[in-house]
């Protein structure tokens, strides 16, 4: 785990990176044009899970509306006036709750309505506390027979205690008032992306393709399914995913079949097919990726029969793919029924019967704040839609399922393919494995280190590697005009090390090569080994262990230490340069103790 150097601050850190709040302004103006009462929503309390691993996340609808992260707050906005109107004051409030200082000190600082600026921070010119929102409903429910709220249903994902919790509130709050489901209104505007949207969408969906391009070349028998997830996991959070946009589904042999199978605990056998089905969220929107990989590198004739017919079922729904077209079951406009037929007419099971029979779920669904995002499949696509295509067969006698789905956004006349870098061609599939087993099996050495051995995680870490060598020689010699050539020499770099944490190359060169080498020893020597190189595009990352020895220059006294070091590395107008260390010193084995 990387240290941090943060310094105190009085004002609260919301997590998500966030549209204007003029964009929630739009959003919350088109609603109630649509309203004939006040519309009153909750966001998440905060308390809906008792769960140590709990992290809170928005409700999706009051962040839709709002773009506010935090717990515990609430909302009530008003229909434009109109003559008659018997509400003549404000016309929208954001509840947050009251300044807690104790409770503060053990979740971080929170927005509260005290703080000074937080009608500007939140977009909203009427901040109160939480505790006032019951009162407002009591003096609204005197004047508007109506009020507006997400009524509570059953779903799949969750939601129903959340929302039965704020209508029984509200039956309190405002007994004599009828209450309208504003569920579908929001759903709708939901439907069409806002440019944010669509740059958080590509985000999300591009640290996806960069996982998942990282799982097809590290993929071979002998893992095991949480592996492949740990892999791709750690290159959405090294990205800046906050999470996972749902469970990664990562299902080899038999779990091939299993539709939203989780447990990620089978060893991958040689033979076997595996699905990935993974998906990074980022700024609280999701990507849904999956694509079906040979476990040793190569279909076999059966599984590359069934990929093929997927394939080209995918492919089918995509040439009609287009505003108009729909996911529906019935009907001339159905991209499903494209898909389905395609399966259906290609291909037998051992039976000798049609593999439509095997495709047990719908084609696609549309993505956002949810994976699974506002939409029903009988309504037809329009600009600014964002969906997923995803055909799949699944045949569990055979223990082969494969599933290959891919993000689109629809445009005026068909629709931009946002996954489209992530290969789907078999034989494409196959020569990036190939290459990738490889590259595992040549022994590497990094230039200028002893004993080493590499693992080479993409394009550019042969320059990291000559990086790294100049760095070990740079301490050796204490020399920084050669550690300028591997340094970035900004303010913004840093040097974490047991004496504390300089910032700037002008203190690493005076504290780290002047003072702390050249200084205080005689003769230096740095060793690196077990070197592990991951590239994620124009970042990196290097880490490996290293030995130190040296003779103090006081009375010639030797030391010997032994350290594990993180490097970052950024490229930056074709060049990598370092921006990062940290490294944590080992018992010393000479008669002196460590630096």
């Amino acid at each position: 785990m990387f240290l941090a150097c943060l310094g105190s601050s009085s004002q609260a850190q919301e997590r998500r990176e966030r549209e204007p709040n003029s964009v929630y302004a739009e959003r919350r103006a088109k609603l109630v044009a649509q309203a004939d009462g006040p519309v009153v929503l909750w966001g998440f309390t905060g308390h809906e899970e008792i769960s140590q691993a709990y992290v809170f996340a928005q409700e999706e609808n009051f962040y839709y509306l709002t773009g506010h992260n935090e717990e515990g707050a609430g909302l009530i906005i008003l229909p434009a006036i109109k003559s008659g109107d018997p509400w003549s004051g404000p016309r929208e409030f954001l509840f947050l709750p009251a300044k807690y200082p104790q409770r503060e000190r053990v979740n971080g600082v929170r927005m509260s309505p005290s703080d000074p600026g937080i009608e500007a921070r939140t977009g909203f010119a009427t901040v109160r506390p939480f505790e006032e929102m019951r009162a407002t409903v009591e003096r609204l429910a005197k004047l508007y027979p109506n009020f507006q709220t997400i009524l509570p249903y059953e779903k799949e994902l969750g939601g129903y205690p959340h929302e039965k919790a704020m209508v029984d509130w509200l039956a309190v709050a405002a007994p004599r008032a009828r209450l309208k489901d504003v569920r579908a209104q929001i759903g709708a505007l939901r439907q069409i992306k806002s440019p944010g949207e669509i740059a958080f969408l590509r985000q999300a969906i591009d640290l996806t393709l960069d996982s998942h391009l990282a799982a097809m070349k590290m993929m071979r028998p002998g893992l095991y399914e949480y592996q492949i997830n740990a892999k791709m996991v750690e290159m959405h959070a090294w990205g800046g995913s906050e999470a996972e946009g749902y469970a990664p589904i990562i299902g080899a042999g038999p779990n091939s079949t299993v539709l939203h199978y989780d447990k990620l605990s089978r060893k991958i056998e040689d033979g076997d097919i595996v699905v990935l089905d993974v998906g990074a969220q980022f700024s609280g929107y999701s990507a849904d990726i999956t694509r079906t990989l040979p476990a040793n590198g190569k279909f076999t004739a059966r599984q590359r029969e069934i990929y093929d017919i997927v394939l080209g079922a995918q492919n089918a729904a995509l040439a009609a793919l287009k505003p108009g077209m729909d996911f529906c079951g019935k009907g001339n406009k159905s991209v499903y029924k494209l898909a389905f037929n395609y399966i259906n007419s290609h291909g037998k099971d051992l039976h000798g019967k049609s593999l439509g029979q095997y495709f047990i779920h719908g084609l696609g669904h549309h993505i956002g704040l949810n994976v699974h995002d506002p939409g029903e499949d009988c309504a037809p696509f329009q600009p600014g839609m964002v969906i997923t295509i995803e055909p799949g067969i699944y045949i569990p006698e055979e223990n082969l399922g494969v599933r290959i789905e891919d993000d689109f956004f629809i445009t005026e006349t068909g629709y931009l393919f946002l996954s489209e870098r992530l290969p789907r061609d078999p034989d494409e599939i196959e020569k990036i494995m190939a290459a990738a087993a490889k590259e595992r099996a040549k022994p590497e050495k990094t230039e200028g280190a002893e004993n080493s051995h590499t693992l080479d995680d993409g394009p550019g870490s042969a320059a990291i590697k000559s990086l790294i060598a100049k760095y070990a020689k740079s301490i050796d010699d204490a020399d920084p005009a050669l550690a300028a050539e591997v340094w970035l020499d900004s303010p913004d770099v840093s040097f974490i090390h047991p004496l504390g944490h300089e910032h700037g190359f002008e203190q690493i060169k005076q504290n780290v090569y002047k003072h702390l080498m050249g200084e205080t020893f005689s003769e230096r020597k740095l060793s690196v080994h077990n070197v592990a190189i991951h590239v994620y595009g124009d970042g990196a990352q290097a880490e490996f262990y290293w030995d130190f020895v040296a003779k103090f220059r006081k009375d010639g006294a030797p030391i010997t230490t032994h350290g594990r070091e993180t490097q970052l590395y950024q490229k930056i107008q074709g060049r990598w340069r370092l921006v990062h260390v940290h490294y944590s010193g080992m018992p010393v084995t000479g008669e002196r103790q460590g630096f």
